[in-house]
């Protein structure tokens, strides 16, 4: 045997070894090869892209700033994303060191947290957003090339100089967005308050008017104080389940609506239900029940009534509705001025009209007579809005130093006794006159104020 039979036998013939092979190279999906440029300085996906056209669409706000649909988009999915991320690079360099820095400072984290997953706070703060960096751009001393736009320091801090108007500007708005949505019936856990159109509508109708602006501003004053007095109130322990209620305590839900927790299918019909105070709880009965009708509230707006009086008023006529659905009461809002004509509106304890609200809030009668309160008119009044029947708080609030008939207190009077109303009077700047013979409460106040017992003391009802 032969060194070549033995090589044989052994299997260990020589062979040349195998090419090496480059490890492929592999491209996640949603970014765009090394060697390109995004369009966007996010990683957006087509519904981000989509939105960002429909907002620019819709805000005639981000048309002036002759932003594209990128650009918008981009600034959209900064606010609503869950966890926005960069491109490596971008087209548009300036856009993606603004976003860059913006996505790193304090005060937008703290932003982002109210905004983020929310179509409305989003497009609000998108707004905001496209407005300074349109201002950023046009006043931008440009470097050597576009890739280095921003590499400078004094590029640097222009860019957070907008970033700050603008983060400051977007939480201002989502700010009044909230108060007003709270004010006018569509704040967290009220019915309706994940409708973003209605929402947004809203909006722009509180933005657009400045009375409304205030009174809103005014109401969320009032809620706060409101919500205060009402803490203070002795409660009564529970006793017993009388029943089923529509409501969002966790702590009350039937078995039924826990067990669809159980059930990934129905968690979310349920979050929503939660959410909105929609889903079923038990109903309990305290020490000792008390029937609560409804809330009345009357507001004097004859021509001396015009301005701030009128406007906090207003909102405090918002926080006695507000004051009313926490309860589960029905309310009305009534505007008043002589025999010159009225305003009524009904709030049920569901989802308001709040277009109609707006409407009462904004609009003003300016007239008068010597008789600014509706004690005629009152007991058809409550006729006419369908008043249900119950203990009835009725908040009468004037300027005037009212004469009253003796035929036309006691006529007042008798009804007031019959229907079981409860009237308390806030005088402002005047003497109540003969008002007070046909109020339970009578309360002259300097003006209408948070710091004010009387206002305290109404809003604690």
């Amino acid at each position: 045997m032969n060194k070549d039979d033995l090589l044989r036998l052994l299997d260990l013939q020589g062979k040349e070894p195998p090419k090496e092979v480059a490890d492929p190279i592999i491209t996640p999906a949603d970014q765009p090869p090394a060697d390109d440029l995004s369009p966007t300085a996010l990683r957006l996906d087509a519904w981000g892209l989509r939105r960002g056209a429909d907002l620019l669409a819709e805000s005639h706000r981000l048309q002036q700033t002759n932003l594209d649909a990128l650009a918008v988009a981009d600034f959209h999915g900064a606010a609503f994303e869950f966890d926005p991320a960069l491109v490596g690079k971008c087209q548009d360099a300036l856009r993606r060191a603004f976003l860059d820095q913006l996505l790193q400072t304090p005060a937008y984290r703290a932003l982002h947290a109210q905004t983020r997953l929310d179509p409305v706070a989003a497009g609000i703060a998108a707004t905001a957003f496209g407005e300074q960096f349109a201002a950023l751009r046009q006043g931008h001393e440009r470097g050597p090339s576009k890739d280095e736009a921003g590499d400078s320091l004094d590029a640097e801090m222009a860019t957070l100089r907008a970033i700050g108007k603008a983060v400051a500007e977007a939480g201002k708005e989502v700010e009044e967005c909230r108060e007003a949505c709270a004010a006018l019936g569509l704040g967290p856990g009220s019915p309706g308050s994940n409708d973003p159109h209605a929402i947004a509508a809203l909006f722009r109708r509180v933005r657009s008017s400045p009375t409304l602006r205030r009174i809103c501003e005014l109401a969320g004053r009032y809620r706060r104080l409101a919500q205060s007095r009402q803490r203070r109130k002795a409660t009564h322990g529970i006793d017993d389940v009388v029943g089923v209620v529509l409501d969002g305590d966790v702590g009350r839900l039937l078995p039924t609506e826990l067990a669809r927790l159980a059930d990934d299918d129905l968690t979310d019909d349920l979050l929503r239900r939660l959410v909105e105070r929609q889903a079923m709880c038990r109903e309990h009965h305290a020490t000792e029940p008390v029937g609560k009708g409804p809330i009345c509230v009357v507001v004097d707006e004859s021509g001396s009534m015009a301005g701030p009086k009128v406007e906090t008023a207003k909102a405090l006529a918002l926080a006695l509705a507000w004051v009313a659905r926490q309860q589960r009461r029905w309310c009305a809002l009534v505007a008043y001025s002589g025999e010159s004509g009225e305003r009524l509106l009904a709030l049920p304890p569901g989802r308001w009209d709040e277009a109609a609200l707006a409407d009462w809030l904004e609009s003003f009668i300016g007239r008068g007579s010597d008789l600014d309160v509706p004690l005629r008119e009152l007991p058809g009044y409550f006729r006419r809005l369908r008043c249900p029947a119950g203990v009835t708080d009725v908040v009468a609030v004037t300027d005037a130093l009212v004469r009253v008939p003796g035929d036309v207190r006691d006529a007042f009077n008798a009804w007031k006794k019959e229907s079981q109303v409860r009237v308390i009077s806030l005088v402002i700047r005047s003497r109540p006159g003969d008002l007070a013979g046909v109020s339970d409460e009578v309360h002259v106040v300097d003006h209408l104020g948070v710091e004010a017992e009387a206002v305290g003391r109404v809003l604690g009802i």
